[in-house]
């Protein structure tokens, strides 16, 4: 501690704030900055890595052993494309048709309700007209008046004697 305090007199050290740079009660608030993460670069692995032929191997045999093996390693990595771009087109393919398919299925509901309601709207009227024909054909306790026989002809029930 001895060796810290004349540092901190000079101000070429600091203590931290033991309640963080937001809590403290030591003062104005300090910006607090955090550090930068490294910059990190990706290379891509290279397609072939020349090495010493090992023992017993002429150097032109084992350049062309790994360019046959690096060949080897491209192929298998188009395939590995191209099979990864057979799935992805399958399986927008399968998205596409499901899609289809719900469409389909909700314009089949639709027409399904609107036909529906038309036969619900039909066998109303139907129903009503059978109502005013049983109703014509019904006797009458008494006889219709002109203005009765007439609101009956138009399809309009006529209010009852008593409430006239």
């Amino acid at each position: 501690m001895v060796a810290v305090a004349p540092a901190l007199a000079a101000g070429c050290a600091t203590l931290d704030d033991p309640y963080g740079p937001y809590y403290g009660d030591t003062g104005p608030a300090r910006p607090y900055y955090y550090p930068s993460s490294p910059a990190i670069t990706v290379y891509e692995q290279p397609s072939v890595i020349y090495t010493a032929p090992p023992p017993g191997w002429r150097a032109e045999a084992w350049r062309e052993h790994q360019w046959r093996e690096a060949r080897e390693r491209e192929r298998r990595l188009e395939q590995q494309r191209r099979d990864f771009e057979r799935q992805r087109d399958a399986t927008r393919h399968d998205a596409d048709r499901r899609r289809e398919a719900e469409r389909r299925d909700w314009e089949r509901r639709r027409d399904q309700q609107e036909a529906q309601r038309r036969e619900w709207e039909q066998r109303r009227a139907q129903e009503a007209e059978r109502r005013r024909q049983e109703q014509a054909e019904r006797p009458s306790p008494r006889p219709l008046t002109n203005l009765e026989r007439e609101a009956l002809e138009r399809g309009v029930r006529p209010a009852p004697y008593w409430q006239r």
